[in-house]
């Protein structure tokens, strides 16, 4: 139900990017979304309710899509039940109030993913243009973004398909060449179809990649994939 509305004055920019990945083709969670500005009056909650039962999931997260493009770090919250459903949504709509944002609330089938990260269209710590690289840990958490542990890193040359790989345990890293392989194919899709250079939270989740967030990069010159 995320591809109800794609216009970040309504959804906010975190959903317009949900909603323009799904036109795509590409794999999205299963949700809906809570327009900026509503009001959870009895007839909304009600339909909230029945849109979370269509869901067939036993809790939901809930996460922040802001009007303001300048924020893509919104407020997640995880494993809400259908009985705290509303009264979590409302606390999320007036603490974004409270700070002076608009809020739309996306609400999205509950995972428990095996891997977890973010891809650059480039090397952002080299400005290598040439790089792509993955930040990826295991599970489902938020430790790539917040720097609460140290990412697995995975290079991907451009010009030359090659990998390289960096991981600070004694293990090897936690993706294997097909997940980086498929992650080269995302990163590419997701490209041609902002077109332009992004960054992109995605998840496996039984053996699933799906996008859970996607940010533009306007600081470099974009030379457009061949497909």
């Amino acid at each position: 139900m995320l591809d109800e509305c794609g216009s970040p004055e309504i959804v906010g920019h975190l959903g317009a990017a949900l909603y323009t990945a799904k036109l795509a083709h590409l794999r999205v969670v299963d949700g809906f979304v809570v327009p900026i500005g509503e009001e959870l009056a009895l007839g909304l909650s009600n339909e909230i309710l029945r849109a979370f039962g269509s869901l067939h999931t036993k809790t939901v997260i809930l996460r922040a899509s802001y009007a303001d493009e300048n924020i893509f770090a919104g407020e997640t919250i995880r494993d809400i039940s259908r009985d705290a459903l509303i009264t979590t949504i409302g606390y999320m709509q007036q603490n974004a109030l409270r700070k002076g944002y608009d809020v739309a609330i996306i609400v999205q089938a509950s995972l428990r993913a095996e891997f977890a990260g973010t891809i650059h269209s480039y090397n952002p710590v080299t400005h290598d243009h040439d790089e792509i690289l993955i930040e990826a840990n295991i599970w489902m958490n938020d430790t790539v973004l917040s720097g609460e542990t140290e990412a697995d890193m995975i290079l991907i040359n451009k010009s030359t398909g090659a990998v390289t790989t960096e991981s600070d345990e004694d293990s090897e890293i936690c993706l294997t060449p097909k997940q980086i392989s498929y992650l080269h194919n995302l990163i590419r899709k997701v490209e041609n179809t902002f077109d332009g250079p992004v960054s992109v939270d995605w998840c496996f989740d039984n053996g699933l990649l799906y996008i859970l967030n996607v940010r533009p990069i306007n600081d470099i010159t974009y030379e457009r994939y061949e497909t």
